[in-house]
């Protein structure tokens, strides 16, 4: 009698567990489905807004972004990710994607971004080494980075969000088990 109810514990744990991993995988899955559409839509936007013609005449903004408040997308292939870039570094803009410092330039200087160190965003952000490729595209235009600093740095010191002449672009999370310490990667325009 204890066998049996000892198998069927077991049997109704392996089927729960068997339920969980499928709920987190169909979850992920649809992550990665959306955040394709999302890219795939603003690439079209941003072609269409940054046409010739619309350059000419000055009708691209600097403080220009979608409805949805994107400002772009960052795309890192040495560590697989591409992703929508939004207005603005809160909690709310954190969850959904890549935060642009709202004090730090759009495209020109130093543009500055962050993102929370998950697996969805940038937990491989670590992974980058010097000499990496960052692509950022935006309604100004695009721009390659390559990568020639990576550094912790305090989380209260903000002098790398400062502007600068070059173009770079600078890339900050969270490092995992340090709530006072950042990881900041900075890339220059080639």
């Amino acid at each position: 009698m204890l066998k049996k109810i000892f198998r069927i514990l077991i049997i109704i744990i392996t089927i729960l567990a068997i339920l969980l991993l499928m709920i987190v995988v169909i979850r992920d899955a649809i992550d990665k489905y959306i955040n394709k559409k999302l890219v795939t839509e603003t690439y079209q936007t941003i072609a269409e807004v940054n046409t010739e013609e619309n350059i000419e005449q000055g009708l691209v903004s600097p403080t220009k972004y979608n409805d949805n408040n994107i400002l772009g997308i960052i795309k890192i292939d040495d560590i697989g990710f591409e992703g929508a870039v939004y207005q603005g570094t809160t909690v709310d803009t954190l969850k959904i994607g890549v935060g642009h410092f709202e004090d730090t330039p759009i495209f020109d200087g130093n543009v500055c971004f962050a993102a929370h160190n998950t697996n969805k965003f940038w937990a491989r952000l670590k992974n980058l080494k010097e000499g990496s490729k960052i692509i950022y595209t935006s309604y100004f235009g695009k721009r390659e980075y390559e990568v020639f600093s990576i550094k912790q740095i305090e989380e209260t010191d903000i002098t790398l969000l400062e502007n600068t002449e070059e173009n770079i672009v600078t890339l900050i999370t969270c490092i995992k088990g340090q709530k006072d310490k950042r990881l900041c990667v900075q890339a220059r325009e080639i």
